[in-house]
């Protein structure tokens, strides 16, 4: 089933500047669910999603062309957000088991910079932790009680797919003691000792976790509850095989355990299948439902959402080792560095706050480290002089802006 393409979607520029200077043209996907048979509303958000994947295309690729002059950034180029997106032009549209999706084209702007000044095209590391179902009995409808591991296996597959995150999969940890009032921790400032520890353990930059907060029919099939005048409106709705999915995602500093980024995701999906079917989640059952292609859709925005929130961080990667004037990285190949790239150092501290929590200190060391040795998983970087004698320790930092 085909849609038209009506002139609302021409007003796509209503943030966007008029005039594009130094702008590239990219072309992306975008995908959403159709509520209501809402077209109009489904095309905005499908159009929106494109656009912040063709934001982060170009500003990869004016990272990366930047990054190849001379082997050392010449300029501050890169794209901040959509907003510098402008004619927007929908290029092909589809409506598939009330999901659109469209491919668009789009000039981005490439006069934007980051408020800090981040340029580095470095893939930043990510652990995705466990995701807890609040409501555990609502995964025995399709036999859904490994979502808590599959869901965010799932995701890390998503992030790598989009190519801007380098994420490892930790789905056998959880973080939140208590589901209901997550994120929230004893911690005056939000911070969560676990997530820090996690970081810690993994190696990672950034630990992501998340709540599935609701995965029930939106009218639930219990005799008891199916009066008649509730199955005629059920019936009148359209309700009976309604699925919900809703979950928080939450983005922390892994090095200070700091809540930096979260989102709230909330979808309706067609469970089309007979309730005593153990489908089990990420099945190629699953996805082949309606509601578990509206649980892919909204993984892809998912991972989209995180690379964007990401995009503007700085690159940080622990030093492991030291060995004279070397120091070595927990990072390498794998994650973009290349040799004669150039990183700050930054000493670690632990400090204490007013209830004794321990909270991580990063500070400038005014040194500079040259890598001269890149494998897959790590680098080696040399110093001017001995690392020793500079007070270069492990757990210390460096950091790319």
């Amino acid at each position: 089933m085909k849609a038209l393409i009506t002139p609302l979607l021409i007003l796509m520029s209503l943030s966007m500047h008029a005039q594009v200077m130094h702008a590239q043209v990219m072309r992306a996907d975008g995908q959403a669910v159709i509520y209501n048979q809402d077209i109009n509303d489904a095309r905005y958000r499908a159009t929106q999603q494109a656009i912040k994947q063709a934001s982060l295309q170009a500003s990869a690729s004016v990272r990366s062309s930047d990054n190849l002059s001379n082997g050392a950034l010449t300029s501050n180029t890169r794209v901040q957000s959509a907003g510098q997106a402008s004619d927007v032009r929908i290029l092909s549209e589809q409506i598939i088991d009330d999901i659109l999706s469209l491919t668009i084209e789009a000039d981005i702007e490439t006069e934007g910079m980051c408020d800090n000044g981040t340029t580095n095209n470095y893939r930043k590391s990510v652990g995705v932790t466990g995701f807890a179902l609040q409501t555990p009995q609502q995964a025995t409808l399709g036999a859904l009680h490994n979502i808590g591991r599959e869901l965010p296996k799932s995701l890390v597959d998503a992030m790598n797919q989009q190519g801007y995150l380098r994420a490892l999969a930790a789905t056998h940890l959880s973080v939140y003691p208590d589901l209901i009032n997550a994120p929230t921790s004893a911690n005056n400032d939000g911070s969560l000792t676990d997530v820090a520890r996690i970081g810690e353990e993994l190696g990672v930059q950034y630990v992501v976790s998340g709540v599935v907060r609701d995965i029930g029919e939106v009218y639930p099939k219990h005799p008891n509850q199916k009066t008649p005048l509730n199955s005629l409106l059920s019936w009148a709705n359209k309700e009976d095989d309604q699925r919900k999915f809703v979950l928080d995602l939450y983005i922390y500093d892994g090095f200070s355990g700091a809540l930096i980024f979260q989102h709230r995701y909330d979808e309706i999906g067609k469970w089309n299948t007979k309730d005593n079917n153990k489908v089990g989640f990420g099945s190629a059952q699953f996805w082949a439902l309606q509601y578990g292609k509206v649980v892919a859709q909204t993984l892809k925005s998912m991972s989209l959402d995180t690379s964007d929130d990401l995009n503007c961080q700085p690159f940080v990667a622990n030093i492991f080792r030291t060995e004279g004037n070397r120091i070595y990285l927990n990072a390498g190949a794998l994650a973009g560095l290349k040799k004669g790239d150039q990183f700050q150092v930054f000493r670690r501290y632990e400090i204490f706050d007013q209830l004794q929590n321990a909270q991580t200190q990063l500070n400038n060391a005014n040194i500079n480290v040259t890598i001269t040795q890149v494998q897959p998983n790590f680098a080696i970087g040399e110093l001017a002089v001995e690392a020793r004698i500079l007070n270069v320790q492990q757990q210390d930092v460096v950091i790319a802006w």
